[in-house]
């Protein structure tokens, strides 16, 4: 399937390099040097030596996911001529570009300020502008008031924000597939998420595609030649022999790699049917991210007689760099892209609540293991101060390494039946780590984002809705009362990205609610 995750996004940088040549011996306040760079041909070896030298130092610079175009030059004389036909010859490779870094210096640097009237693509000013790097975005911000400029005086400072402005293109590419059951944009059970799709899509170009859940559940099993039952007569994107093929492949995979196993194969087959179906409705409407409404479409009570879950859906979207999140959390979804925007790697979401204690001293969580709960207590000591945990059912073997799986667990999500597969992945083993959370706020006008270190975990052999990360973070009431702007549901990734994030964030106009460790 052809879906553009975050990781496949590239931003595609146009070097753009203005120079001036003296035809005439003499010298000046405009003309500086002796002997031979007093003569003319001098100026046009020295902006070569130049270009070659700002070349190899953005390459440097840029970092990973960046392509640097062939470059364009704008040459000029001390004639002070100023053709139409150089920016006729450089509007193809402009309109094909995500930025310009631009190369100048006196009596070229207008060219980048003349460059900000006539297109709208945003302009980094490159360190070896000199002077020009402070006076041309000065010059740029007077003159439009509205045209993206940048600038930096040291090389270090580029591949920073090349890398903010590629997060910012994966969320502007971004579409999220929602199955939907009601009209609203809220579902049953989260109430935080976005309330205004029309809202995100002008803030962050975030774009939504829609799917009807009942569609999407007539078409997880092989076609029928009268058309699905609400859709009759149309062809649809039923499950295929293929699809069918595909899913036992994968069944025995998940089962054979597992440590652990507690699901029926058949139940398996079930729900990866569902992860099947949802990637064909991705791939067709062209999508990035997925949610669906679980106790709206759990009310309906097909869940039930179709005896599956999306828990494994989100999973197996997660782990390949797909946001995909359950209970209609579509602000969850676009969170989580966000996040492996600026990591490159692949997050975890839950309910993330204040660790509260039972009257046995047991952690007061859904499903807790006393044998977890032993480990926590152990590891707490006499600090149980400011933890945290986040819970759901949708871990993934590729929290800790992006690339490379890890141990997991095949565990049911239904209590009584047994249906509904889940992957288990054993929090224990990444004590110590620290972790970047976020979520937007459901208006998008304010990014949380926190940091937290891993204590250990839960949930693992349990059904439901029961994987459990206990972490703690610097104090809890601030936490919360930061967490109360934004909503339940936090996305995580390891590592320290806090930086990265209110980079993003203030990109897009969006504010910054940073809570550190």
């Amino acid at each position: 399937m052809s879906i553009t995750r975050a990781f496949d996004v590239r931003l595609k940088v146009l070097p753009l390099i203005s120079v001036a040549e003296h035809l005439y011996y003499y010298e000046g306040p405009c003309r500086f040097g002796s002997g031979d760079a007093l003569e003319p041909g001098y100026d046009a070896l020295a902006n070569a030596q130049k270009q070659r030298m700002f070349l190899d130092n953005l390459r440097k610079s840029a970092g990973e996911n960046i392509d640097i175009m062939d470059p364009v030059v704008m040459r000029r004389t001390d004639e002070w001529d100023d053709h139409e036909s150089e920016w006729e010859a450089i509007t193809d490779a402009v309109n094909r570009c995500d930025v310009v870094v631009g190369s100048a210096a006196i009596a070229s640097d207008d060219r980048l300020v003349e460059f900000a009237t006539r297109f709208s693509k945003p302009l980094i000013v490159s360190p070896d502008s000199f002077a020009s790097n402070i006076g041309v975005p000065a010059a740029i911000r007077a003159l439009t008031g509205e045209h993206e400029v940048y600038s930096v005086w040291r090389w270090d400072q580029l591949g920073p924000m090349l890398a903010t402005l590629r997060a910012r293109k994966v969320m502007r590419s971004t579409r999220v597939l929602l199955a939907t059951r009601f009209g609203s944009p809220i579902s049953q059970s989260s109430l935080d998420t976005f309330n205004s799709y029309e809202r995100i899509t002008a803030k962050l170009g975030v774009q939504f595609r829609f799917v009807n859940i009942h569609e999407l559940l007539d078409q997880m099993s092989p076609a029928a030649a009268e058309g699905n039952h609400t859709t009759p007569g149309r062809q649809t994107l039923d499950l295929t022999d293929a699809d069918m093929a595909e899913a036992e492949k994968l069944a025995d995979e998940l089962l054979a790699g597992a440590a652990y196993v507690d699901i029926d194969r058949g139940y398996l087959l079930r729900s990866l049917y569902a992860y099947i179906t949802v990637r064909k409705q991705m791939d067709f409407k062209d999508c990035c991210g997925f949610t669906v409404p679980c106790p709206d479409v759990c009310s309906t009570r097909r869940l039930n007689e179709m005896k599956f879950t999306f828990c494994l859906t989100h999973s197996l979207n997660l782990e390949k760099g797909i946001p995909s999140a359950c209970e209609f959390d579509v602000n969850g979804v676009v969170s989580m892209q966000a996040l492996m925007a600026v990591s490159g790697k692949c997050p975890f979401l839950g309910n993330t609540e204040p660790l509260t204690w039972g009257p046995n001293g047991e952690p007061y969580v859904l499903g807790s293991d006393p044998q977890q709960a032993e480990i926590l207590r152990r590891r707490l000591g006499d600090d149980r101060s400011n933890v945290y945990f986040m819970q759901h059912s949708i871990a993934h073997r590729r929290i800790r390494d992006p690339k490379k799986d890890s141990d997991y667990a095949m565990q049911h999500f239904a209590h009584d039946q047994g249906f509904g597969a889940t992957m288990r992945y054993n929090f224990d083993d990444d004590q110590g780590n620290i972790m970047t959370l976020c979520r937007f706020s459901p208006n998008a006008e304010k990014l949380m984002i926190a940091q937290a270190e891993v204590i250990s975990g839960d949930g693992y052999r349990v059904p439901n809705c029961s994987e459990v990360v206990y972490f703690r973070v610097r104090n809890v009431d601030e936490f919360f009362n930061a967490q109360t702007n934004v909503g339940l549901h936090m996305v995580m990734v390891y590592g320290d990205y806090k930086q990265q994030l209110i980079d993003l964030a203030k990109s897009m106009g969006v504010e910054p609610l940073v809570i550190s460790y």
